[in-house]
């Protein structure tokens, strides 16, 4: 009796375009529907400052609830882009204090991000790389070697805008994980300065302080700390000759 040979799979249906726009049209949408509603105004620094001392007293007395609440519309705004989302960091650290400032504007820049970079990936990666399949095989390369390395020095040294690095990052399929992480930690720096202005605002001569006012030893020191930290994983490749496992991360 002769044997059947199992049937080959299928090959699976492709999502069609439209489908796999919905995820990043409901983003634009959610941004549209911001600035059409005036949110736009409170990118104004008199109109922000005034807002956040309305809900200083709610914060005091709710601190727990308030940093969940901000977080979540942290990651919000990120997630769709909205212009000028360093004022959220500012108001963090007004509303928190510099630390739980900086750790509510590192969470939630890190989840709206993370976002983004998914809907954006799931829409465009494929496309992309059968579009232009040579040069994206070429940038991949690097960036499958040493992904984690490369997101966090592109978030400690910002040469394109944040919106910016997150499509990239997506287009050329960078594994989540090395994304996240080197989000999450490429974020740190700026974050603690912004949350840091954000808390000193009212307690300094004029209202609102320079940065030039927060450029002390101790954040200088921190700040070479972590760019000496996106350079890790070269030192390690270059003494071991083996990636850092986080520099690839999953392919999920």
């Amino acid at each position: 009796m002769a044997e059947i040979e199992p049937a080959e799979p299928a090959p699976r249906a492709r999502t069609p375009l439209w489908r796999r726009l919905i995820p990043l049209g409901v983003l634009l949408a959610a941004l549209a529907i911001f600035l059409l509603a005036g949110g736009g105004r409170y990118f104004n620094a008199e109109a922000a400052q005034s807002r956040l001392r309305e809900l200083d007293g709610w914060v005091s007395d709710n601190f727990l609830m308030a940093i969940l609440i901000y977080g979540v519309v942290y990651a919000l705004a990120v997630s769709i882009s909205v212009p000028g989302a360093v004022w959220f960091t500012i108001g963090a650290g007004f509303l928190f204090g510099p630390y739980a400032g900086t750790a509510v504007a590192v969470v939630g820049s890190t989840i709206g991000a993370t976002i983004i970079f998914l809907a954006a990936r799931y829409a465009f990666a494929d496309w992309v790389r059968e579009t232009f399949p040579s040069y994206v095989t070429r940038l991949q390369k690097g960036f499958s070697r040493d992904a984690f390395t490369y997101v966090l020095i592109l978030r400690l040294i910002p040469v394109l805008p944040f919106f910016g690095i997150n499509l990239a990052t997506a287009l050329l399929n960078v594994p989540l994980r090395a994304y996240v992480l080197g989000t999450l930690i490429g974020v740190i720096p700026l974050g603690y300065v912004y949350a840091t202005l954000g808390s000193t605002i009212g307690q300094v001569a004029g209202g609102v302080p320079s940065l030039l006012d927060l450029v002390t030893p101790e954040l200088i020191a921190a700040m070479a700390v972590f760019a000496l930290v996106g350079f890790m994983p070269f030192i390690y490749k270059r003494l071991t000759g083996k990636t850092p496992p986080a520099s690839n991360g999953d392919e999920a």
